[in-house]
């Protein structure tokens, strides 16, 4: 694996990588690690970005984090099924916060 890049902002952080995977529609396969106050909370190696994007653009991160982001409400019940304790109490307290960074990814606001 190759570590594409490191987003942080306000304490959150993603290590994003390169796999060399591609899924059966050529999506490149992404591995992660997302830290909040240096606690790893997510690791994954099954993010599969848009074909629309670099991978290591901030609309790959942004994507990325929009899942992570998710609370219960948000989504499916089912979504959450794999999550630990310590993983969904993370996302009720700070999912929300995490959300304002993606729209500042996705959608950056230009001068």
């Amino acid at each position: 694996m190759e570590h594409l890049r490191t987003w942080s902002a306000n304490g959150f952080r993603l290590e994003l990588f390169d796999t060399y995977r591609t899924d059966s529609y050529g999506k490149c396969v992404l591995a992660f690690k997302f830290y909040h106050d240096d606690e790893l909370i997510f690791e994954g190696d099954d993010f599969h970005a848009s074909p629309l994007h670099a991978i290591d653009s901030d609309q790959t991160v942004g994507g990325l984090l929009n899942f992570l982001s998710l609370r219960p409400g948000d989504t499916d019940q089912e979504y959450f099924e794999g999550y630990s304790t310590r993983q969904m109490e993370w996302c009720r307290a700070h999912g929300e916060a995490l959300s304002w960074h993606v729209e500042e990814l996705e959608n950056p606001v230009s001068d």
